[in-house]
């Protein structure tokens, strides 16, 4: 019989034995598992894997319908002339943070209710007027704006923002859209975040999305 690895709780010792014993030998010890002595700690180890199952089943649910939510988004008023940002937020600590203040054009039902709860994913979007046109200006700012999301002492500042600029075709003008994004730890205790482009339009009005990841 392999050895069983030392452990503090005899919770511990029935989980080192079976990840450390084979299945015929298991099996050959069944009366002596499912004795009364062991059997709360089989039952305690029956409930916490039942417990880490649910969650696992609840995230995957909870990430099908963010996703499903942001292809809706994607495909939402394909025809309108306004930049759509849609922004993925993922946090990776334990902290919930909701949106303290913002610049961006969201409804205030919106920005009260939002939170990103610990160890979570959420997303939200934006629509920006594209007003970039004849004379095309070399370069316009179509939109500049933030977000601080706060939960404590413990916040992040997301910048947001596109400029257009004109460049020489060969037979008409060139239209580059270049975005500004950055998340900066603006709380008193520090907060490791970061930011990319996930994908971006070739042309106009240049809807994009962002991802941010916290922690």
């Amino acid at each position: 019989m392999n050895n069983i690895k030392e452990t503090n709780t005899h919770y511990e010792d029935l989980l080192s034995f079976f990840n450390y014993t084979s299945i015929g030998v298991l099996y050959n010890l069944t009366p002596l598992l499912f004795s009364e002595e062991n059997q709360q700690a089989l039952d305690e180890l029956i409930g916490i894997t039942k417990i880490e199952l649910i969650n696992f089943l609840e995230g995957v649910e909870s990430e099908h319908a963010l996703n499903q939510r942001i292809e809706a988004w994607r495909h939402q008023d394909e025809s309108s002339r306004n930049t759509r940002v849609i922004v993925k937020l993922l946090n990776n600590t334990p902290h919930s943070f909701n949106i303290a203040q913002t610049s961006l054009p969201l409804p205030k039902s919106e920005r009260q209710s939002f939170q990103l709860s610990s160890h979570a994913k959420t997303a939200f979007k934006c629509d920006f007027a594209y007003t970039y046109g004849y004379p095309w200006p070399k370069n316009k700012v179509m939109f500049n704006q933030f977000v601080d999301f706060i939960d404590q002492n413990v916040g992040v500042r997301f910048d947001l923002g596109m400029i257009m600029s004109k460049g020489f075709g060969v037979i008409s003008p060139t239209h580059r859209a270049t975005v500004k994004n950055t998340v900066t730890s603006i709380g008193s205790s520090d907060i490791n975040c970061s930011t990319k482009i996930t994908s971006m339009a070739k042309d106009e009005p240049f809807s994009f999305e962002v991802e941010i990841t916290l922690g």
